[in-house]
Parts: C-alpha cells; structure tokens; sequence
C-alpha cells in the first residue's frame, strides 16, 4: 500500500515553488489575503471508456473530455455543502478513472510485451469491454490501495492549486486595472472583480484553460508515476498481471496441474494444513503487520510479544557464520532493511513452507526437500508458457521474488520467556528461543538460503521453538483456504489476512464447535492491521464489507451479517464508534466443520440459537433475491455481464446467486434490492 504522505512530494517543483514565494513576496499580502475561500469544481460529462494499445506517457483529463468547472463561494459552498461535497466526489472519481486507464493500458502493454506470438493471438484483452472491466477493477485498487483514497490528498492538492489560481488572476488584474485601485477596494469589490475575472477565464480565454490544464495534468501525471513506483507496477509479471487485473486465461489453455509435492500439502480440498498454536500465529501477524521495533536494549528489529500466556519477542536476526564486529554492523543494517521491506508474501512463503513440511515430515525433526518453483505453484501462479505452446517454466524474477522471502523467514527469531506446552498430556510452563524454519543440508549443517539462486531444490527442517507444538496433546493444526495464498498480496491484502485470521480464529473454536461467536469489528480491524478512516469511516466499512464479500464468494465463508446492529445508526454523528464494537457472525463452510467435528469437546445445540435462526432467515431472504434477480434479468433480456457493471459484482456470483449457491451479504441484498425497484 502507497503511504499516504507520498503525495506530499508530489508535483512540487523546486523551482516553481521559489518562483510562487518570490511573487508573493512582490505583490502585497494583504491583497492576497482580501480573497474569500473558494473552490473550483469540473462537472465532466460521462463517456464510454475507449481501449488504449499505446503506453500512455502523460495523464491528460481534461484533453478531449467535455467539462465545465464553476467557481464557488465558501459561503455558498456551506449553504449546499452535501450536495457540492457530491459534486467534488464525482469530480475525484473522474481523476480516479483517467488514472485508472492509464495504469491498465501501461499493464497491458507490459502484459503484452511478455506474451509469445502464439499467446498474442490467442488473447482478447484488448476489446472495449475487457479494457473497461480491467479500468473498473483498478478504480477499487486505486481507492482502497494508495493515497487517493485518503481526502488528504485531494485537500493538499485544492490547496496547492487554489494558491496558483488565486496569483494568476491577481497578475492578470493588476496588469488590467493596476495595483494601486486594487488596493483601495474594499474586500467585497475585490472579491466580485476576483470573481468576474476567474468566470471570464474558465469559460472563454483559451490561454488560461490551457496553462489551468497543463498543471492538473503535470500534477496527475506525477500521481501516475507515485503509484506506478510504489506499486512496483513496472516489475510485475505475467502472472501478477493477470491476477491484479483477473484477466482469463483463454479457454484452450489448460490450468496447470499441481505438482506432486503441493497436491501432498494439500490438506483437505482446496485447504492447505498450517500449524495453529500461538507463536505461529504471532510470527505471521508480526510479518503482516510488519510490527517491529527500534528498542534500546537490543540493535535488532523487535516485536514484543505480551499476549495471554505467551511472553517473550520476535526479532529479525539475519543468519551469519561470523562475529567479526564490522560484519555484525552489515548485519544489523541488513535486519533493518528486511523489516521495511516485510509484504503479505513473505507470510504466504512462510504458510507455504509449514504446509509442505506436516504433509511431507515423517517426524518432527525431518529433513525436507522441496523446489523453488513449489513456492510459486502453491500460490497459483503459472509459469510463462515457452513455443508451440509448451511451457517454458517460471521467469528468474519470480524466483528471486521467492529467495528474498526465504531469507527474511531464515533471519526470523524468537525468545519465548514463558510459553504453555503440553507433555504427557499436562500444561507446563517452559522458555523457547531459535528459529523458525530451519534451512541446512541432510547433516543438519546451516546454509544461507540467499546463497541458493542458482539451484531448483532446497532442504529445510523446523526449529525446536515449532517442534515443542507438534507432537501430544499440544498439536495444533489448521486447514487455510489455499485461496488465501492466491489472493494478490498488494491489492488484496484485506482479504488475505481476514482468509488467515479466521482460518486460526475457527480452529481455536473447533473444540467446543463455537463457529458462530461474534466477531467485533475493532478486534477485526486489528488483527489486519488496518485503522479506521478518520476523515470518511465509510470508506474503512466498505472496503471490509467488500473484502467479505469477496471470501464469501470464493468460498472462504458460507455466510456472514451483521450481529444485532441497527442500520439506522449509521445515519447519526459519531457512528463509526458504535460500528466499531459491532459485531458479525461468519460462518464456516462445509469442510471446515465437517474436519473439524472429530475433535469437538462438547457441541451445545442451544447456543447462539438465535444466531442459527437468524443465519437461516439471511439465507431464506437471499433465496427470494435471487429468484427475483433472475426474473428481472431475463424479462428485461438483461446479460450477466450488464446486470454485473451496474451492480458491481463479478458475473458469476450473480449467477451463484441466482441458482441459490451463494447467499449475498445484508449490503448486496440491499443493493440488489435497491437495483430491482427500478423495474418494478
């Protein structure tokens, strides 16, 4: 994700920005200071969206696009403020949507530059509705996934732009009536002669729109290539590409078969086995949340550990055969670098490793040897396909992505101070330190992993801190939706970590069979480390409202809805606070209960009846939208695809909710709701 602040040192010319403080300093403040707040607002007609084969060079918005912009008093502003708020939210959606076509004309090309002949051919990416399709999806990942998401951005950019306005027309008055009759009038004359002239520029003096748009476009432009950069959008691959963008694979291409190792690790269907006791799960939430620490009692990157019976911390200590002092200051540097540099793909690699090791390991301390490429399979990637239509294996690049997440899980270390472990059935407090998987040769001799670029296979073990937790009445092992590691590790992190937290959080809940405790939105939020939206909480809601969606409809959960919650609230002040100590119930699919019902202590058939009935009664309500769904669509001849821009959701789980295999969330059965009653 793009750090909000990013876009403070965007489009800001050094020069330009002395050249404003030497003119400021010309014409008399106080002038400067006569001038009301006010806001500019582009009303921009809507177009149809048009393919672009071209790498685009430069942002440009208003080129070509039929728009008008108006000049509005702070005052009037005040007077309307919902409905110019809406205006300037339109106006913001319209940048979104020229950055968004550019960004996915860049992909496509990028895209296309990889594909053979043969591929080329075969691929249809580039008509309207494609290209139209991808633009929409980057919208979202633009919106929930950089700094233009964030009001700050746009408000530093009102501001920044509105000095520029303000001292053009100020220069262009005082070159008309001069600077002394500017000085004798009063604010109000001032401010009406301020205000004629802006009008008479935005609506005929060519000059003017021209340099208004250069600086938008210059200033867009720079946005483009922020999110390029912090996206590391110019280094994707094939396969990253088509995940981001969900380009289908065409039909006469067969999806690659798991290989023998990953099709052992697979659990259950589509489940991976991963361990569940405590210190995993805080290992893979320090990654994620990327929690470590500058400390002044240790020079290594730290993350305390405080949680329940579990104390002690997780540190970055990368892996070294020396004690030269010089080398151990490269080495410190080196942890720090790893701790910046942590994404949601190093915890994928992590859960990869764990669950290959408990489908392969004959007993705990085993030695396991695997392929480089495992690690890329396991994600759901394929491998770029070679002439003819051979596969012609997986790029360096997505090798090297691999190693460098290898060698920040060989860099991880734990001191365990206190930690509960089970031996002849019994609790016992004990102390743990080392690592957590352990990479060395069949003597159990320790390599560095980062050495290994040019070789398929690798050997690896787990170390003791793990081995405590796999063996008695202690073990504890979790099925992960394999999804979970599909799921593109930039623009779909939400889902990626709630997939993780409630795959731990139902596994805890298998004993006593409780799948159905609420969970509070607060708790949610801070178990993937996300904050709330101060400036707009909506934002923060529907972008988890989405990303449970989402996993209802790659089938992560059956069923989720708010517990108890009043809709009406959201309509008050101050309701982001009570939403937060919300709750929601997600339920389990299928498998998960059915694995899980060997190891229930106890299932009570009363508890959470409520909740049972009122799953029941979602389900029962889905049902009917359904059915009314589909009868509109084929009364009206309405396509899948139609019925899914304007609802902006994928076809096929509309057609999963037309058919009853999927039930919506109490916020799509509305939207649906609210979409039906235009035919009614």
């Amino acid at each position: 994700m793009i750090n909000k602040n990013d876009y403070e040192n965007v489009a800001f010319n050094q020069l330009e920005m002395l050249r404003n403080e030497i003119n400021r300093t010309k014409m008399n403040r106080n002038l400067f200071n006569k001038i009301d707040n006010y806001y500019v607002l582009c009303i921009y007609e809507q177009q149809k969206i048009a393919s672009n084969d071209n790498t685009t060079k430069a942002i440009t918005l208003t080129k070509n696009v039929i728009s008008s912009s108006f000049v509005i008093w702070d005052r009037t502003y005040k007077e309307s403020e919902q409905l110019f708020m809406n205006l300037r939210i339109s106006s913001r959606n319209r940048v979104i949507t020229e950055i968004a076509k550019n960004i996915v004309s860049f992909l496509l090309q990028k895209y296309e530059d990889q594909l053979n002949e043969s591929q080329k051919r075969k691929s249809t990416h580039r008509n309207a509705l494609q290209f139209e399709k991808y633009v929409h999806r980057m919208e979202h990942i633009i919106k929930a996934n950089t700094f233009l998401g964030e009001d700050t951005a746009w408000e530093e950019f009102c501001s920044w732009f509105q000095v520029y306005l303000t001292e053009w027309i100020l220069e262009e008055l005082e070159i008309l009536i001069g600077y002394e009759m500017m000085d004798q009038m009063s604010n109000q004359e001032l401010n009406e002669v301020f205000y004629q002239q802006m009008t008479k520029n935005l609506s005929s003096n060519d000059t003017f729109i021209s340099k208004y748009t250069n600086i938008v476009n210059n200033y867009m432009t720079e946005w483009f290539h922020n999110i390029i950069e912090s996206m590391k959008l110019a280094i994707l691959t094939v396969e990253e590409i088509e995940s981001m963008l969900q380009i289908t694979t065409p039909k006469n291409q067969d999806a690659l078969p798991l290989s023998k190792t990953i099709a052992l690790s697979l659990g259950v269907e589509h489940h991976l086995h991963v361990m569940n006791n405590a210190p995993y799960q805080y290992v893979r939430e320090a990654l994620y949340k990327n929690s470590f620490q500058n400390i002044e009692t240790t020079p290594w990157p730290t993350t305390p550990l405080y949680k329940g019976n579990l104390e002690g911390i997780i540190q970055i200590r990368p892996y070294h055969t020396t004690k030269n002092p010089f080398a151990t200051q490269l080495l410190i540097e080196k942890a720090h670098k790893q701790a910046q540099n942590l994404t949601d793909l190093d915890v994928d690699m992590f859960d990869a490793l764990c669950s290959i090791f408990l489908s392969k390991a004959r007993y705990t301390e085993d030695i396991i040897e695997i392929h480089f490429t495992d690690l890329l399979v396991i994600r759901g990637l394929k491998p770029k396909l070679g002439g003819e239509g051979r596969r012609g294996g997986y790029e360096q690049q997505q090798k090297d992505k691999v190693l460098q997440s290898l060698t920040k899980i060989q860099s991880l270390w734990l001191e365990l101070n206190k930690a509960t472990v089970y031996e002849k059935g019994k609790a016992v407090q004990t102390q743990l330190q080392g690592r957590t998987f352990l990479f060395v040769d069949y003597n159990r001799n320790e390599y560095d992993i980062a050495q290994l670029d040019k070789q398929k296979t690798f050997t690896f073990t787990v170390d003791k801190v793990f081995t405590k937790y796999l063996y008695g009445s202690g073990r504890q092992i979790a099925l992960l939706p394999i999804q979970t590691l599909h799921y593109n590790p930039y623009s779909q992190k939400w889902e990626k970590r709630l997939a993780r937290y409630f795959s731990w959080r139902w596994r805890t809940q298998a004993r006593k069979g409780d799948f159905l405790q609420p969970n509070k939105i607060r708790t949610l939020l801070e178990a993937i480390g996300e904050n709330v939206n101060e400036r707009t909480p909506s934002r923060t809601r529907d972008r988890l409202e989405k990303a449970l969606d989402q996993l209802l409809e790659d089938g992560v959960l059956s069923a989720w809805h708010y517990h108890k919650w009043d809709e009406t609230i959201a309509n008050n002040k101050g309701w982001v606070r009570l939403w937060l100590d919300s709750t929601i119930l997600v339920e389990p699919p299928e498998i998960i209960k059915n694995q899980y019902r060997s190891i229930e202590k106890t299932k009570s058939t009363t508890h959470y009846a409520l909740d049972f009935q009122d799953s029941a009664q979602h389900k029962a309500k889905g049902a009917t939208i359904g059915n009314q769904l589909r009868a509109i669509r084929k009364q009206f001849n309405l396509s899948l695809l139609q019925v899914s821009e304007e609802l902006e959701i994928s076809p096929s789980y509309i057609s999963n909710i037309e058919r009853g295999i999927k039930t919506p969330s109490v916020k799509i059965q509305n939207n649906i709701s609210r979409w039906l009653q235009k035919f009614i």
